[in-house]
């Protein structure tokens, strides 16, 4: 076997995992807010907590997971993750067997999918870096539209729970998480694997491997800037969202489980479609200004929520923020990864998801409490002016303006 046809059944491998565990998620997008606020009926605050839930796991778990991802066998890392997401999912599908959803049910549902979801997210980063040759852009951008499209797909099933049933839709999540796990176990054993398998960093105190990659990420200035751009849309964007979006369709419009779902659905296809686009485009020469601009188009979509728009206006604004989403996700993580040396990328994309996913349940309890005594209107019309204040203040700060993307290797030519 060629080694270019062992690249290809490696990348195969990685992208039916990728793909199967984003249909998984799609599913647990939906089904969290839905049952929480549709089905148990749980306040505001409880919405956020449970939200919150899901997410604070990824502040400790998430640094201890970019340590392994550098010191090797990151599929085994991710085959692990995987298992914990079945053993999740699991829990769901019997609580919705036993007809026994509850508050708790759902807060410890949600801290299993985020526990295992800590040890996904910065080994599938190190793995999207070194597994081929194209541009990182191109890899990311590739990646990124298996990912959501089969995000959607998911999504869109688990909209349909009131027709197929919510077991059945359950049963689907852990059919696709299972075939993830096979793949990956597969993927670790591939020839072509073993080059960023066992690579990386050779000391034998992970505490030392950690604390120098901490070291590292905040010597520079531009990787300092990124992290809190990237900590400003976890709190501000992402817990707003997470929170706000659900009540603002129940409370506001009054959605069933379909209606909220295809509302997820068009947050989806906006993030597809400025994947499709940035994959048409020319490689980016300095893709953290594409990031600082992302925190102004989110300003527009804070301002037109706020108007209280129409079925349909509220549709399209969804697809905006969606676009806006996929957008700055890409130009972040290819300004993450251009400034990282390969021995580093899992620490430091540890530390982006950090920032990221350590923020956002903080953003989601503080909307949680904030809607009992702010309207929503006005909470967006805050996350507009403040997206614009922190744009203009790393524009003026200027090391993300100037980070370059390194040209791509020459990709090799099919055997």
């Amino acid at each position: 076997m060629s080694i270019s046809r062992e690249l290809f059944t490696a990348l195969r491998l990685f992208l039916t995992a990728h793909g199967a565990t984003a249909f998984a998620l799609g599913v647990h997008q939906v089904l969290l807010a839905w049952l929480s606020i549709g089905v148990v009926g749980l306040s505001a605050s409880e919405v956020g907590w449970v939200q919150a839930a899901g997410l604070l796991p990824n502040i400790a778990l998430m640094l201890v997971a970019g340590v392994w991802a550098d010191r090797g066998r990151p599929a085994l890392i991710m085959a692990a993750a995987q298992t914990g997401l079945l053993v999740a999912y699991g829990w769901l599908a019997a609580l919705v067997w036993l007809d026994s959803l509850s508050f708790a049910g759902l807060v410890a549902y949600a801290v299993g999918v985020g526990c295992a979801n800590a040890f996904l997210q910065p080994v599938r980063e190190k793995i999207i870096g070194e597994l081929s040759r194209h541009s990182l852009q191109v890899k990311i951008t590739r990646a990124s539209i298996v990912q959501f499209t089969l995000q959607s797909l998911g999504v869109l099933f688990a909209s349909l729970s009131e027709q197929v049933s919510l077991l059945m839709v359950c049963l689907a999540q852990l059919g696709f998480t299972a075939l993830a796990l096979v793949s990956l176990l597969q993927l670790h054993r591939s020839p072509a694997f073993a080059g960023i398998a066992f690579g990386g960093i050779d000391g034998h105190n992970p505490m030392a491997d950690f604390r120098r990659g901490l070291q590292a990420a905040f010597k520079d200035k531009g990787v300092r800037q990124l992290l809190l751009l990237v900590a400003f849309n976890g709190f501000m964007h992402m817990g707003l969202f997470l929170v706000a979006i659900p009540v603002m369709a129940r409370d506001s419009y009054g959605f069933n489980a379909v209606q909220y779902g295809f509302l997820q659905l068009s947050f989806v296809v906006g993030m597809l479609v400025a994947y499709f686009t940035l994959l048409r485009q020319p490689v980016l020469r300095y893709p953290g200004r594409g990031a600082l601009f992302s925190l102004l188009y989110t300003a527009i979509a804070g301002y037109g929520l706020s108007r209280e728009p129409t079925y349909a206006g509220l549709y399209l604004l969804i697809i905006f923020w969606g676009w806006i989403a996929g957008y700055s996700s890409t130009h972040c993580r290819v300004t993450l990864q251009s400034m990282a040396r390969p021995e580093q990328k899992g620490r430091f994309m540890s530390l982006y998801q950090v920032a990221l996913f350590g923020m956002a349940p903080l953003g989601a309890l503080v909307t949680g409490y904030a809607i009992s005594v702010v309207p929503l209107a006005k909470l967006f019309i805050i996350m507009s002016a403040a997206s614009v204040a922190v744009s203009v203040l790393l524009m003026l700060g200027g090391a993300l303006w100037k980070v370059e993307q390194p040209a791509p290797s020459e990709t090799p030519k099919p055997s």
